[in-house]
């Protein structure tokens, strides 16, 4: 079982949802899984089997409280017999908030929480019996703690978020830096310094993500990309497969559960 919980009205701005996934059992061909590049960065707490990220040949354990920074493209991740995870899916703004930490330290990989905060052990600890609704309260609560402490000016890089969240479908970084009067140039570190992915790449990820996210949007999408290799080649990238592939019923359980809402 997969859900999706909204956050409390105070974290809206820096948190996306908090997940929790939950399967006793997992057959083999159920194992598989995507860490889609949605324009997130993730905090993982893993309760169940030791999972593993695939890389070609090889496998590495992936640690029980991880957070998963700004991905460019899919990954792969194989699960053991039982899979219990919470997750808190954090947006760019909720990351700068939160830690002390750029963006740009975490793009494309995959850290031990502790390393971001010692906190988010006590946290996995605090969580480790199934009772949701507790879960979900002291994740609201350790949030709240966290972006007490760590004011921070981010009105800057809020404004940026918001204009690639709104511009999307016709993202142009040389009117988006005339838009805030600085180069290109400059727009482009200060973005990927806090951000951890440049404009246009982030912009590309939330097209995608809207797309994927909204059935109307999905229904449209082969005329919103400039053509159809452009499109194979955006969902090749962030999704791991075609659109045509993704048409059936995959067995990886992400894709399932955003593709066809398999729960």
């Amino acid at each position: 079982m997969i859900r999706i919980f909204e956050p409390i009205n105070a974290l809206h701005k820096i948190v996306d949802y908090i997940w929790v996934v939950d399967f006793d059992f997992l057959a083999d061909d159920n194992r598989e899984d995507i860490i889609m590049p949605l324009g997130y960065i993730n905090i993982i707490f893993n309760y169940g089997s030791a999972y593993s990220l695939v890389r070609e040949d090889q496998e590495v354990v992936i640690p029980n409280t991880v957070v998963i920074g700004q991905m460019k493209s899919a990954k792969y991740v194989r699960y053991g017999q039982q899979l219990y995870q919470i997750g808190i899916s954090l947006t760019p703004l909720g990351f700068i908030h939160l830690f002390q930490v750029p963006g740009l330290e975490l793009e494309e990989r995959i850290l031990q929480a502790t390393d971001v905060d010692p906190d988010l052990d006590e946290l996995y600890r605090m969580m480790r019996f199934k009772d949701v609704e507790q879960n979900i309260t002291a994740i609201n609560h350790y949030l709240l703690d966290k972006m007490v402490l760590n004011k921070k000016d981010t009105g800057r890089i809020e404004e940026m978020l918001t204009y690639v969240e709104r511009e999307y479908e016709n993202l142009n970084i040389v009117r988006m830096a005339k838009f805030f009067c600085i180069s290109v140039s400059t727009l482009e570190r200060f973005f990927k310094r806090h951000v951890g992915l440049t404009p246009k790449t982030y912009g590309d990820i939330v097209k995608f993500r809207k797309h994927v996210e909204d059935e109307r949007l999905r229904e449209e999408m082969q005329y919103r990309y400039y053509d159809q290799s452009h499109l194979i080649k955006t969902f090749k990238k962030f999704a791991g497969k075609t659109v045509k592939e993704l048409e059936k019923l995959p067995h990886e359980l992400t894709l399932r559960y955003v593709w066809h809402g398999q729960k």
